[in-house]
């Protein structure tokens, strides 16, 4: 019986933790130099679909920037690992608008992707949360 509390215990503390979790597709960076959003081209956001993303990415001032060097990670923070695939920005369409390929998830849960801006030696990273 105890055992069943415990685990009941755990459950609700570990749901009610996501369920606090920012998921808007846009924010201000970490250190508030960058406006970031994103839009997938696969909606809604299904697993093991490999599939592309928008990256939107203006200074503080709401002026897009388009010479911007973009990396993203992400990963599952419960479970401790991060994406099957390696997603890449491989095209810039100029206005702050780049493209995001290779993103997949593969497991339904809560997702974290972290994005890292640098412009004009200015660095700064956001991360988005998703629910799968």
């Amino acid at each position: 019986m105890k055992r069943l509390i415990l685990i009941f215990i755990t459950s609700t503390l570990c749901n009610s933790a996501f369920s606090e979790t920012d998921l808007r597709s846009n924010k201000l960076s970490d250190n508030g130099h960058f406006q970031v959003s994103y839009m997938s081209k696969l909606e809604p956001i299904e697993i093991n679909n490999l599939h592309a993303w928008k990256i939107f990415i203006k200074d503080k001032d709401g002026k897009a920037l388009s010479n911007a060097e973009v990396s993203v990670i992400g990963g599952m923070p419960e479970h401790n690992h991060g994406l099957p695939t390696q997603p890449q920005i491989t095209k810039n369409f100029g206005d702050g608008c780049y493209l995001l390929e290779g993103m997949k998830f593969h497991m339904l849960g809560w997702w974290t992707i972290t994005i890292s801006i640098t412009n004009e030696n200015i660095s700064d990273a956001v991360t988005f949360n998703l629910k799968l």
